[in-house]
């Protein structure tokens, strides 16, 4: 077989697993939509008809998000540099045992989670307590 093509095939589960992270993602985000254009409609139509509006509840859900706490800042920023790091382990492992170069560079992507993380907690840190 082409040398080129076993290349090329090798990458064929990753392309996969990031195609179908990717369509799950937009799928979620597209019910999200679906379902507060839904709320949206439904509170139009009390206003028209002079009905009381229905409250928020957790299937609807409120039109638009409170604030992160501190705390929450510190737990984005905790669970990023985790995930970060345990990319990197991960891949510095596997490419130590295969003796790739390749997934060395690839693993090298966990940074930018652990980066995140960092800029989080450093946000966390700098924001007055209340």
């Amino acid at each position: 077989m082409n040398p080129f093509l076993l290349r090329v095939l090798e990458y064929v589960p990753l392309l996969l697993m990031l195609i179908l992270g990717a369509g799950l993602m937009i799928f979620w985000q597209w019910t999200d939509l679906q379902r507060r254009r839904m709320a949206h409609t439904e509170r139009l139509a009390a206003l028209e008809k002079g009905a009381p509006i229905p409250p928020e509840s957790e299937t609807n859900g409120p039109s638009h998000r409170q604030p992160l706490t501190r705390d929450a800042y510190m737990l984005r920023g905790l669970l990023w540099s985790a995930i970060g790091l345990g990319i990197l382990a991960t891949g510095a492992g596997v490419a130590r045992f295969t003796s790739s170069e390749g997934l060395l560079t690839l693993a090298c992507l966990g940074f930018i989670p652990f980066a995140l993380g960092l800029a989080y907690l450093l946000y966390a840190r700098l924001i007055r307590r209340d």
